[in-house]
């Protein structure tokens, strides 16, 4: 592990060096704003110090182990196991093939047949099995999910089963139906006091940021952000720098002592925003970090962030662990890094939560939207289009043209 220090200016100058001098894979452990007094002028210098660190090898052991052969042999192994990643997505190709395959034709089946009594009432159920087959290896839901769906579609009879507006128009109104919209900080009556938290890398702290920029540029309101994530590296300096971006102060809080006092000084304060450290929801240490957040500040709430990108089986489990906290809201982030939403969406019907907002990106603040479930729905039935195309049936069920497209400051 090579260590370097870099100074600049600014940080857009002093990243410059860091990547001109350690390359892209360099890693920033710290970030710091310094001052110094010039021995001539006596004016004061502000700038800003960057410890960056990268991993090297020297290359004396590369030539080594070229000279040895143990070159060959790694991309030997590399192959290997290249070749066994391609065999598996073989396999699973070939398991949907064979699902849509399945489908189509009893698509095609129920096609040929003329009149309501045409399948009796055995084949019926197989044809709609292998509907609901269809359409749940399209959205990539799991066995649960795909339930749910037969249940939307089980009173459709063999003529309903072959309109493809009948059925995604039905899917559409279950996800809206499904979708309770829930509080949002813009539209908050008096203080809000919102705690953000979820498992890690979720995206709490950008959707803070976002959040609170909304409320401070569109809104009008002022506000503190605080820190007490003292477990990740850079935590406290990321959510200062979006502070001071937006001009809006920002504390840290070592002990719920700490936490109380901030509390009491800026109780007068629009809204204030705890950045909470992200840890595994299973894990009894969390459990009681946010047992004790909670206990010491009455009236703080939890805005819980949820990856749509997350398994059913996690997604399920953080959603029982967090509910056990006083809730402001549930935000889904991450929309644009799934194909999948649906794997997602459904669980969240399942478990009847209200939404607040939704992600689909970095940029702080554009990428955020407020839960529309009309917008979500549309999202979530779109890879359902590209089946609709193979089949050659009508397009468009929803006369829907919305887009997810992030409102710009």
């Amino acid at each position: 592990m090579q260590l370097r220090r870099f100074s600049a200016k600014n940080v857009s100058q002093v990243l410059k060096k860091v990547k001109a001098e350690l390359g892209d894979e360099a890693i920033i452990l710290s970030t710091k704003n310094r001052c110094v007094r010039d021995g001539v002028s006596g004016r004061s210098i502000n700038f800003v110090e960057v410890v960056a660190a990268v991993d090297r090898q020297s290359e004396e052991p590369r030539i080594k182990a070229a000279k040895a052969g143990l070159h060959g042999e790694k991309r030997d192994s590399k192959s290997h196991t290249s070749s066994q990643i391609l065999l598996r997505e073989i396999d699973q190709l070939k398991e949907e093939i064979r699902k849509l395959a399945g489908f189509v034709k009893s698509l095609s089946i129920n096609r040929s047949r003329d009149g309501k009594n045409a399948v009796n009432n055995a084949h019926s159920d197989t044809s709609r099995s292998g509907l609901c087959q269809g359409i749940s290896s399209c959205l990539g839901l799991d066995r649960r999910s795909e339930e749910m769906v037969a249940k939307v579609l089980s009173d459709m009879d063999a003529r309903q089963s072959c309109d493809w507006e009948e059925i995604t128009r039905r899917l559409s109104r279950f996800i809206r139906s499904g979708i309770e919209k829930g509080d949002t900080a813009e539209d908050a009556k008096g203080r809000c006091w919102w705690a953000f938290v979820g498992p890690t890398g979720v995206g709490k702290t950008t959707t803070l940021a976002k959040i609170a920029a909304r409320l401070k540029f569109l809104c009008k309101k002022d506000g503190v952000l605080i820190c007490v994530d003292g477990y990740r590296l850079g935590a406290k300096e990321q959510l200062g720098r979006y502070a001071n971006l937006m001009d809006i102060p920002m504390e840290t809080a070592r002990t719920n002592k700490d936490l109380l006092r901030l509390f009491g000084q800026y109780k007068e304060k629009d809204f204030i925003f705890v950045d909470t450290t992200g840890r595994n929801p299973f894990s009894s240490a969390h459990k009681t970090e946010l047992h004790r957040l909670f206990d010491s500040v009455p009236g703080l709430m939890a805005q819980v962030m949820l990856s749509a990108t997350s398994k059913r089986e996690d997604l399920m489990g953080a959603i029982s662990f967090y509910r056990q906290y006083p809730l402001a809201g549930w935000s889904l982030t991450k929309i644009d890094e799934t194909r999948s939403l649906a794997s997602s969406v459904f669980p969240i019907i399942e478990a009847e939560l209200p939404l607040s907002y939704v992600t689909n990106g970095q940029r702080v603040p554009e990428d955020i939207r407020f839960a529309s479930p009309t917008e979500i729905a549309h999202i979530t039935l779109e890879p359902l289009k590209g089946l609709e195309r193979l089949l050659g049936m009508p397009r468009d069920l929803d006369n829907d043209n919305s887009k997810v497209v992030p409102e710009t400051l």
